[in-house]
């Protein structure tokens, strides 16, 4: 996508530029929406009723229950209510910290693999998979990490840094299964919920993957409203009505007591805008996508041979390509891409700039200068061949440098 300026905007899984159909709606919102959705007087309710059919839109999107959808701030909140909230409801029914266990991997985004690290604080037990070279995570690597004790396995549907898709339906069949062995310690305190919860981060999917909750098998799944062309700031967690949870703050009793905090009328507005549309004609632009990404990589390798195509060739989201260059500074690479025009990443948002190194290549790959190297490529639906031709300049002009010259501290 080349903007007005001239400039490539290649880091659409870190954030998509707004739809103009989702921006109107969001500005009508913003004219329109000027009660409290919980106030009981009129203004209030009117506000309700947007909430209310926004929640209707993008559940059928989703095919799911309108109930079933709790608004967050963002993929990063819904994740931290499926983790923290799974795990603080069976500590309100009695079951200490100590008795639990959880499973993801290595390589999940940031919101989840920091949240862990904090239930770990807590006394909780986490195991965490390292997936093959290429990425993905085996149904029997998952379910022979199961424990009677083992409360959630949290796994992203597609990777944020190597948009790698896991097997998830293969993953939910293999913990139905240990389900089916009744091995579960937690019966007594939540005998209506199926231990252990399936929670999937799906953030990164909607625009090319089907990624319903009912298709990935998930009891739980957190949503990103900025990563379909929706505003920043809308994210949606589905929670399956027998998965217990618990609030993580408290003030309020929005979003079925969970999710405490007004409602953000006019993002969720949009999102029930943008959530449909990704929904649209899915199938052809994934086809028109994988062929300018698969371009990308071609021409990548003919300017760099050396440079590593991170995660399974063909097993990843249309849009994605993450390379790492032998010897080269990631963080540097991007502020010389983005001094020639072309917006891309190192790696993850989430993670921050002058985080380093790519703690998903380094956990693939066990190579910490292939993992300080990274450079992801994330196209957009409205990318043209023009705009990889421009990118691929622009690499081949800076790539020396960026060896060169490494500027860790950036």
């Amino acid at each position: 996508m080349s903007s007005g300026n001239g400039r490539v905007y290649l880091d659409w899984a870190s954030a998509s530029p707004v739809h103009p159909k989702a921006a109107r709606a969001v500005y009508y919102a913003l004219e329109d929406a000027s009660g409290n959705p919980s106030a009981s007087h009129a203004e209030g309710r009117h506000a309700n009723d947007m909430l209310t059919d926004a929640r209707r839109k993008i559940a059928a999107s989703l095919s799911v229950k309108p109930e079933e959808l709790l608004f967050t701030s963002g993929g990063t909140e819904a994740n931290n209510l499926a983790i923290q909230g799974s795990i603080r409801a069976l500590h309100v029914h009695g079951m200490p910290f100590e008795k639990m266990h959880a499973v993801t991997s290595a390589v999940e985004h940031s919101s989840v693999l920091e949240t862990f690290r904090m239930l770990e604080s807590w006394g909780i037990s986490v195991t965490y998979l390292t997936p093959t070279f290429d990425g993905l995570i085996s149904p029997d690597e998952v379910f022979d990490a199961l424990r009677p004790e083992t409360v959630l396995v949290s796994l992203a549907h597609v990777n944020s840094e190597t948009g790698v898709i896991l097997p998830l339906g293969d993953i939910a069949r293999a913990i139905s299964r240990y389900r089916e062995r009744g091995l579960s310690i937690f019966k007594e305190q939540v005998p209506e919920c199926a231990y252990p919860i399936f929670h999937v981060d799906a953030a990164q999917s909607p625009l090319y993957v089907e990624c319903g909750p009912h298709t990935l098998g998930a009891d739980m799944a957190s949503y990103d409203s900025q990563k379909v062309m929706g505003p920043k700031g809308v994210g949606m967690l589905y929670r399956d009505f027998s998965v217990p949870l618990a609030p993580v703050l408290g003030g309020g009793t929005q979003e079925r007591g969970l999710r405490p905090g007004t409602e953000n009328v006019p993002g969720i507005v949009g999102a029930a805008v943008a959530f449909p549309l990704a929904k649209e004609g899915r199938k052809e632009r994934e086809a028109r996508v994988t062929e300018l990404r698969d371009y990308l990589i071609r021409e990548v390798g003919k300017i760099l041979p050396d440079a590593k195509l991170i995660g399974h060739p063909r097993r990843r989201i249309a849009n994605n390509a993450l390379f790492a260059l032998p010897g080269a500074d990631g963080d540097y690479l991007s502020v010389l891409m983005d001094n020639e025009g072309v917006a891309v990443s190192p790696r993850s948002a989430c993670a921050g700039s002058g985080a380093g190194h790519s703690h998903v290549v380094y956990a693939l790959t066990k190579d910490m200068a292939l993992a300080r190297g990274t450079i992801r490529f994330s196209l957009g639906p409205d990318t043209e061949e023009s705009d990889i031709n421009a990118a691929i300049r622009a690499l081949a002009k800076v790539a020396s440098l960026a060896r060169k010259n490494p500027v860790s501290h950036l």
